[in-house]
């Protein structure tokens, strides 16, 4: 069910919206709500990103184990290069060494 929502727009954005719809070929009501319907997917997938982001973090702590990027890279590009090599061993989490960049 659709609701009537009011906007005050300043009257640049009004001649924006308007340009745009013209060359889109789209009402400027269909515009806004395009436009707003995208700006809200894109919110609440930015909102999961950040959960699931979260959620590993907090596994991270309970299982109190980690993978070495060298050792990850080396088991992707082996199995990439079509080998078998075997897999990383994890290693204990230590929150009091720093997050270094890669090298």
């Amino acid at each position: 069910m659709s609701t009537t929502t009011s906007l005050k727009l300043p009257e640049v954005l009004k001649n924006t919206i308007a340009r745009v719809a013209a060359f889109e070929g789209k009402s400027a009501h269909a515009l806004m709500v395009d436009t707003l319907q995208s700006a809200m997917d894109d919110a609440l997938a930015r909102q999961q990103f950040y959960t699931d982001g979260e959620e590993a973090h907090q596994g991270t702590l309970r299982s109190n184990s980690v993978y070495g990027g060298a050792d990850v890279k080396a088991y992707i590009l082996g199995r990439v290069n079509g080998g078998k090599p075997g897999r990383p061993q994890a290693l204990p989490l230590d929150v009091t060494l720093p997050i270094s960049p890669p090298a």
